[in-house]
């Protein structure tokens, strides 16, 4: 018989399990040539997402935001800004901020990466029923909710 502690044992490890799978996913799109034109690595698109979701934003809050230290986001920073997808400025109001943006190149790549990504998860998606897809919506929905408060 299922108990509620070995049923939310077992979603536990189902999530872990997601989780993981979608970091390899994401790995192996960016491994596979998706984005052949441009190497870079899962953290490095971590900074694209969080500053195409988010905007312009200083480097203290992208550090924070990715719960890095201060000196490895900036190294991430710089390996980004390299390839033209992020730009760098000190505000004019205070020079001890350094403000970092997504460029039109950064977003350019990021939408490739989602296209193919979509196209894949679409095609897995569609062998689920309307009711399945609205249900998982649904608990997506829930836990988004429930983990914002954990995180902000």
């Amino acid at each position: 018989m299922e108990t509620h502690d070995n049923l939310d044992e077992r979603l536990i490890e189902s999530s872990d399990e997601m989780f993981l799978l979608m970091m390899r996913f994401t790995k192996k799109q960016l491994m596979e040539g998706s984005v052949n034109d441009t190497s870079i690595t899962p953290p490095q698109l971590s900074v694209l997402f969080y500053l195409d979701k988010c905007g312009s934003m200083s480097m203290k809050d992208l550090s924070d935001m990715m719960g890095l230290t201060h000196g490895a986001a900036t190294g991430l920073v710089d390996r980004v800004l390299k390839q033209g997808l992020i730009s760098r400025v000190r505000l004019e109001s205070d020079r001890r901020v350094v403000e970092v943006s997504i460029t039109d190149q950064g977003r350019d790549l990021l939408q490739r990466i989602a296209q193919r990504r979509h196209a894949i998860l679409r095609n897995i998606m569609q062998e689920l029923s309307l009711e399945d897809r609205l249900f998982i919506l649904k608990i997506h929905h829930f836990m988004k909710e429930k983990l914002r408060k954990y995180v902000e």
